[in-house]
């Protein structure tokens, strides 16, 4: 029996492309500051969850945002406010439906800070969950 538990030993995982859109879309779109790039991948009914919630809205409850519109506006303003961060991709782990981005952000010359994104992939191909860790 193959790990994946299917014939010819292949295992079963995200396709490399799908991959590689995601890893595009998220390191593209925050060094650029490009709202569409960042979103594009996000379903309609995305749920985000992130450290940096409650920090970026001054809510020390509000750990998640649910739906593409509410994230919209949460990147923005992160977006705002974070202008210099730039984030470089170290490593990419790839699930049977999901993606693991690590990644350094800090300011160029500053401390870099390690980070590790968790993006649940749905049947559509979109993101369905999005999980920051830092």
């Amino acid at each position: 029996m193959t790990p994946s538990g299917e014939g010819s030993g292949a295992l079963r995982r995200l396709e490399d492309a799908a991959v590689q859109e995601l890893q595009r879309h998220w390191e593209d779109g925050w060094n650029s500051g490009d709202i569409e790039t960042i979103m594009a991948p996000f379903s309609a009914d995305v749920a985000f969850s992130s450290p940096g919630i409650s920090r970026m809205t001054g809510d020390a409850t509000k750990t998640t945002i649910e739906g593409s519109d509410a994230l919209r506006v949460y990147i923005e303003g992160s977006l705002r406010q974070t202008a210099a961060i730039r984030y470089r991709l170290h490593a990419t782990y790839v699930g049977t439906d999901s993606v693991v981005l690590v990644y350094a952000c800090g300011l160029p010359d500053g401390p870099q800070m390690e980070g590790a994104d968790l993006m649940r992939v749905g049947p559509d191909g979109s993101v369905v969950e999005w999980r920051c860790h830092y």
